[in-house]
């Protein structure tokens, strides 16, 4: 290992945290699970309460169950099971969201405000403060001042309410701040992309008609689209092409606008009522071609904006906090190499760019006037949608749950035994589990995959072999340097149920095999019978001192 990487003990300095939005706030949550020092800073006086975005996915609701969050979420939010899609004056079709493969095969519509005040009362029990009024106005990037530095840090100049300043040095700069990210102007860095000339209105109304409470539903037609999704009691997000593409700083539309619009695109009668909030908004498809420039990350809409289509924009920036934050957390605590940075931009920098790419496409398809585009729709639609194929790839990317990270250099797969391949997602399975608890008894117990997973360390997953007893102490004496950042569990399939055994049996096929799963819950390293010495290379490489520091 060259100077520059060598091993540090901790950076005293704390992560600047920039915005609190879902996306900061969740970095704030994470970093300071791990321990590290952070500042965490919004220009705003107060919170946000305006609904924005709706959707939560299975994907971003499977890992804030293991931060203790999904069960309030789900209390109060609504599940749409269905997306019934409608055009030419009938049904055309449904995507059924019981499809995803998920314990949490839904959408969850629940306002983008509840959901940050679930994140800030998290952040209060983690003894975070979030400084409303506080703003980053400049910044610079620190040099090194020892070859043995893994980073040199940034100066960040911080203005409050009052117009009083302050100079922070922190060790990394996380950018959240949404679309208009101070760091990324600074640093000057293109966001590409382009913007849509098309209007559309916004809306939080209530509703009466013959729409259920359960589904989303999207009305074609030659004026574009509309799209309805229920928040429960007949709450309903509203969502529609502006005909008349009134620019943005027009007024807000009424609630006789929105039905004019209602009237013309929907063939089921529907009166809306009682009008929340509205808006007129464009559509603006840009990304950055990094996540990161030197001690500076990016995140969420600061590094990716796009059409609400499918409801991915909030979602996909939580998962890139969620990727990063325990990277910088190793590394910051000198138990990770400096390189596992760079796999930030490796791994979801692809899943941006098909964030952005689909979404895109559905827009111009849904949005269309050209009269030849909708009949090609109302033709094509009621087939493909009757296909098992297109209910599971369709589901699987609106729920964010098919997002792999395969060709990150992080992953490595040897002789694999079952389907699952390093870089996919851990399936949440029934699984049956050998533990011993603290007073070193033995003891079999069944469990959803997801409650032996840790968020904060790696876990290695053993299959096949003898369930009742302890690993072999070759293996332990091998494995022992890493066990300040890996836990070891042997697993088989959940007893009596069959479906669960072919579901197993499948994921990782029968025999031997070992599974490195990441605090992020995806696969780092798989590999069959023959695979520990390699797994031991993978963790030599990226985790190369012994970690039995705490």
């Amino acid at each position: 290992m060259n100077e520059q990487n060598k091993r540090v003990t901790g950076d005293p300095r704390p992560v600047l945290i920039v915005g609190a939005g879902p996306t900061g706030m969740t970095a704030a949550m994470e970093l300071s699970r791990f321990g590290v020092p952070i500042r965490i800073v919004d220009k705003l006086l107060i919170p946000s309460t305006t609904t924005r975005a709706l959707a939560v996915q299975a994907r971003t609701l499977e890992l804030f169950e293991q931060r203790g969050l999904s069960q309030e979420m789900l209390q109060i939010g609504n599940r749409a099971t269905a997306t019934t899609i409608y055009g030419n004056g009938k049904c055309l079709g449904k995507v059924h969201l019981e499809e995803i493969e998920s314990r949490y095969n839904y959408i969850l519509l629940l306002s983008q405000s509840e959901t940050e005040r679930i994140l800030r009362e998290q952040l209060v029990q983690q003894d975070v403060l979030i400084e409303q009024g506080v703003e980053m106005i400049a910044f610079t990037q620190l040099e090194s001042v020892s070859p043995s530095e893994i980073n040199s840090g940034v100066k960040a100049v911080l203005r409050n309410q009052e117009g009083g300043l302050e100079e922070l040095e922190a060790a990394y700069l996380f950018s959240a701040d949404g679309a208009h990210s101070t760091a990324r102007h600074l640093l000057g860095l293109p966001f590409a992309g382009k913007s849509r000339d098309q209007s559309y209105a916004l809306a939080d109304l209530y509703l009466d008609g013959d729409l259920p409470d359960d589904q989303l539903s999207i009305f074609l037609s030659e004026h574009g689209f509309l799209g309805v999704f229920p928040m429960g009691d007949r709450h309903f997000r509203f969502i529609a092409t502006d005909p008349e593409n009134h620019p943005k700083t027009d007024s807000e539309p009424t609630l006789a606008e929105l039905q004019q619009i209602c009237d013309a695109d929907s063939h089921i009668p529907l009166q809306l009522r009682d009008l929340t909030w509205s808006s007129r908004f464009r559509i603006n498809s840009r990304m950055l071609q990094t996540l990161r420039k030197g001690d500076v990350f990016f995140g969420g809409d600061a590094a990716h904006i796009h059409s609400p289509a499918g409801g991915q924009g909030m979602n996909t920036g939580i998962q890139d906090t969620i990727n990063v934050s325990w990277k910088l957390a190793l590394v910051l605590q000198g138990k990770a190499v400096p390189e596992l940075l760079d796999t930030y931009d490796e791994e979801r920098l692809p899943v941006i760019r098909s964030v952005v790419t689909k979404t895109e496409t559905a827009t111009d398809a849904f949005n269309s006037d050209n009269a030849i585009v909708h009949q090609l729709i109302a033709r094509i639609a009621p087939v493909l949608l009757n296909t098992h194929f297109v209910q599971q790839l369709s589901t699987g990317l609106i729920s964010e749950v098919a997002s792999n990270y395969r060709s990150s250099s992080l992953s490595q797969t040897y002789h694999p035994r079952g389907d699952l391949r390093a870089g996919d997602r851990m399936p949440d399975l029934d699984v049956l589990v050998w533990n011993r608890d603290a007073w070193g008894d033995a003891q079999l117990c069944e469990s959803h995959l997801y409650e032996i997973l840790d968020p904060s360390l790696c876990t290695l997953l053993i299959t096949g072999g003898d369930m009742t007893t302890d690993l072999p102490l070759t293996w332990e004496e091998q494995l022992s340097p890493w066990y300040g950042v890996l836990k070891t569990h042997q697993i088989a399939p959940a007893p009596n149920q069959l479906a669960a055994k072919v579901r197993f049996d499948k994921s990782f096929g029968n025999g031997q095999s070992f599974l490195l799963v990441r605090p992020d819950s995806y696969l780092g390293f798989v590999g069959g019978q023959d695979a520990l010495p390699e797994l031991i290379k993978w963790l030599k490489k990226w985790f190369p001192w012994t970690t039995n520091q705490s």
